[in-house]
């Protein structure tokens, strides 16, 4: 699946798709590994960019807060 230019497809490895909400911008894609570590991607269509954000633990409490999370850039969330 890709949306822009960006694939949502290729992301860390180990990581499966576990929210998506596309219904604004930015569009947010929420996925979870099998040992319960999470990321976000927020992708902003008007700026053209990408940012993350990670954790280990409570993936549904962060995917509700999700607007509110700390989002950087890819080199410097993993």
């Amino acid at each position: 699946m890709s949306r822009g230019s960006v694939s949502v497809s290729s992301m860390p490895e180990g990581y499966k798709i576990s929210g998506l909400d596309m219904s604004g911008d930015p569009a947010y894609f929420g996925y979870v590994g099998s040992d319960g570590r999470w990321y976000i991607m927020e992708l902003n269509q008007s700026s053209g960019t990408a940012k993350y954000a990670q954790g280990a633990l409570d993936y549904a409490t962060s995917w509700a807060g999700r607007v509110g999370l700390s989002y950087d850039y890819y080199n410097n969330v993993f």
